[in-house]
């Protein structure tokens, strides 16, 4: 059964614009890697750890690399926008975690109605748009398209183009596979072969 996409025509084409937009908000390039706490920072989004938000409950033991909780956006009483991460997450996934949160902010996705802390670390409360949005959207931010092409004309392997962007392997691959960078190399190599 083929997979059905949630995505609005034109909406990868706007989330790799956007990658390459932000980088050059923030004085990057287009293959230049982009610090998820950097980008929040430069949209005034506060980042908290849920160390910090649990300090001392029970629910803390519960985190770890394992656990399927990673981060989540809720607006305070004052009106701001914060994000609460699973710290316990290797640094990569991390980047991934909070880019996935940024881009429910930069589409503007309507939050589920106020939680309370202590959070409640099973919750699953989402609209399969609006994630598929995120999911596309942080992947890009993450790791943009001229930045696979950039690293693929340089011949680097998964494991070096995960240590530049700060990502894991999955992620690489993901965008590799997603974007069509691998073929659109290939083809640009056999072209440079011909000419």
């Amino acid at each position: 059964m083929a997979f059905k996409s949630n995505l609005k025509r034109g909406f990868k084409t706007r989330a790799e614009e956007m990658a390459i937009e932000y980088r050059e908000k923030l004085g990057l390039f287009a293959w230049s890697p982009l610090d998820a706490f950097h980008l929040a920072d430069h949209l005034g989004i506060r980042i908290y750890s849920a160390a910090e938000i649990l300090s001392g409950s029970s629910t803390i033991k519960s985190l770890s690399e394992e656990c399927g909780w990673s981060a989540l956006t809720m607006t305070t009483k004052a009106n701001n926008t914060i994000i609460i991460h699973n710290p316990y997450h290797l640094p990569a996934r991390q980047q991934s975690n909070i880019m996935h949160e940024i881009a429910h902010f930069l589409c503007e996705h309507t939050l589920p109605p106020s939680r309370s802390v202590p959070l409640p670390l099973g919750m699953r409360q989402f609209d399969p748009a609006q994630e598929e949005e995120a999911i596309c959207l942080g992947a890009a931010m993450q790791i943009a398209k001229p930045g696979l092409l950039w690293a693929l004309k340089r011949n680097m392997s998964i494991d070096m183009m995960a240590s530049h962007f700060n990502a894991s392997h999955e992620m690489v691959k993901y965008r590799l596979h997603l974007t069509g960078a691998e073929r659109q190399a290939y083809f640009s190599r056999l072209k440079r072969s011909k000419a």
